[in-house]
């Protein structure tokens, strides 16, 4: 008896320790369960902190729990915590004068931001049957590398490859010092499809943005003054303190000082100035616009010209210009051309202006072919859409040549898009071309957002450098290849390489990427010296969403 008394403690010693501490495990989970349910769906109500307790008191009584006793508090903006305690009987332990439980739950929510980025495991994926020779001079793959068919490694002895290297046969043509993990005989993966989330910060355009027509004056507006038929101004000073309608052509004097129009000004046919233009309304012109050298225009509303626009002198539209057919601007030597924004029905060719400044303050369409060069700065606040009408789809489209800054994104439909040779150029935005895009040797290029093209893209000839501390380049070829420098190139970037019907091509030395290079195939030029990293900053096209998150 005195045994079986011993015993019977210690099995009701073990029975409270077994169900009971079990049973307080189970409600404790269930308290706090109520009250992560309680807080996340309250959250969503602020700040409407009314609303938000009655949530929080229903979701308490949803999950079986008493809400009267439950404590709802805003301890910050934008932030609920819900706090509740449960009394629990015990089974076993009552023998022990623990006859109840007090248990506590809490739980805090707000609402955050997050970023649903590419999460990829690989730094370099091929998804073809090929054989991938990873060879040259490449210095370190900081990460994994996969393919499905056979990957040789050939090297010298200070390449380091950190992770695993998975294949169908993995082989390695020299000796490393520190040889990876090796992975062969892995299981088939298919390409990641990335393409709606990249698709999702493309800019786009309609055809009817480029050829739609353009308002203009009419001519049952009332003008001050009207001639009749073709007029040549030769005076030595013009000035109309009104509106001026031309029913013909319209020129003057290279010795006039200044043509100065207070109001608008209407010209039928072709308008040839020859001195200085001051227009402070608008300025419609039914024919050519032939600006001559070193004549300077001022108009301080819109400017629309239904044929050819020739400027060859320091320009300032405050409005919108408006060209029918092509803009030529061919004076250079540090010119300056200043516009509101572009719309140019034909093509809009400044390559011979070397020196000129043009300066837009809104967006560009062309509907021909733009080709913006020189060596002046180039500054651009909108976006530039270029359609490419006429023009042979192997031919440069999208010419932006020189030292420029561009806040927008630039969107071609067709050709080639092409940047770099005589000056620096940033761009801020995303680039897109139906056909493919070039970089060429000259200045530094710097493009934060994302490259993306139809065709080919062939990044090379150019020093590429972000030392700020958030910017990305990634490139999607969506159909076509990518070539990532040539021999003596600097480019270092932080994003990806995409190219999942085509190869990737390793062909500098200089060669510096955090992130993935995922492509059908991968080439990797003999003498390629290379580092290939883990990328920390936030892609362009990674969607933020806002989401109630527990912080408690």
């Amino acid at each position: 008896m005195i045994v079986a008394a011993f015993g019977l403690v210690a099995f009701l010693t073990i029975a409270s320790l077994v169900t009971d501490l079990g049973l307080r495990y189970y409600q404790k989970s269930r308290l706090q369960n109520a009250m992560d349910a309680a807080a996340l769906a309250s959250v969503t109500y602020l700040p409407d902190k009314v609303r938000a307790r009655e949530v929080a008191l229903e979701y308490v009584q949803k999950n079986g729990f008493d809400a009267a006793d439950v404590q709802i508090e805003f301890p910050e903006e934008g932030v609920v915590r819900v706090r509740d305690t449960y009394v629990c009987k015990t089974l076993f332990a009552n023998v022990f004068s623990e006859d109840k439980m007090v248990i506590n739950g809490l739980a805090a929510a707000k609402y955050v931001n997050k970023n649903m980025s590419i999460d990829f495991d690989y730094l370099m994926y091929y998804g073809d049957d090929s054989t991938f020779y990873l060879n040259g001079d490449f210095r370190e793959v900081a990460g994994s590398i996969f393919g499905n068919g056979n990957i040789q490694v050939g090297c010298n002895d200070s390449a380091v490859i950190y992770d695993i290297v998975s294949a169908r046969e993995v082989s390695f043509a020299n000796r490393m010092s520190h040889p990876p993990t090796v992975a062969n005989n892995a299981a088939r993966q298919e390409m990641p499809d990335w393409d709606e989330m990249i698709m999702s910060v493309s800019p786009d355009a309609e055809k009817e943005q480029f050829i739609s027509s353009y308002p203009h004056i009419g001519k049952t507006q009332r003008y001050k003054y009207s001639f009749s038929g073709d007029t040549f101004l030769n005076n030595f000073i013009n000035y109309a303190d009104g509106s001026v309608f031309c029913g013909g052509t319209l020129g003057t004097n290279y010795s006039n000082v200044i043509f100065y129009v207070r109001g608008d000004l209407y010209v039928e046919k072709d308008f040839t100035p020859q001195c200085p233009l001051y227009v402070t309304g608008n300025v419609y012109v039914g024919g050519d616009f032939n600006g001559v050298w070193g004549m300077s225009v001022n108009v301080g509303g819109e400017m629309y010209v239904s044929g050819n626009v020739t400027l060859q002198g320091t320009t300032t539209i405050n409005g919108n210009l408006y060209c029918g057919k092509n803009l030529s601007i061919l004076n250079g030597n540090g010119t300056v051309y200043k516009f509101g924004s572009i719309r140019c029905l034909g093509n809009f060719v400044t390559t011979s202006a070397w020196g000129a400044k043009v300066n837009v303050n809104g967006s560009m369409f062309v509907y021909g072919k733009l080709a913006l060069g020189g060596g002046g700065q180039n500054n651009l606040k909108g976006n530039v859409y270029v359609w490419g009408h006429d023009v042979p789809a192997n031919e440069d489209v999208c010419f932006l040549n020189g030292h420029l800054d561009l806040k927008g994104d630039v969107w071609c439909h067709r050709g080639v898009v092409a940047f770099g040779g005589n000056g620096d150029c940033t761009i801020q935005g995303i680039v897109y071309s139906g056909g493919s895009i070039e970089t060429r040797s000259g200045g530094d290029i710097s493009l934060n957002g994302c490259m993306i093209a139809e065709g080919n893209i062939k990044v090379g000839g150019a020093s590429h450098t972000y030392n700020d501390s958030g910017a990305t380049l990634s490139l999607y070829s969506r159909k076509g290849n990518i070539e990532l420098g040539s021999q003596g190139t600097e480019l270092k970037m932080w994003g990806i390489v995409y190219a999942p019907k085509g190869d990737i091509k390793i062909s500098t030395d200089g060669l510096k990427i955090y992130g993935s290079l995922v492509g059908n195939s991968l080439t990797c030029n003999i003498g390629c010296g290379f580092y290939i990293g883990q990328n920390d900053r936030t892609l362009p096209f990674a969607k933020t969403v806002r989401v109630a998150a527990l912080v408690e």
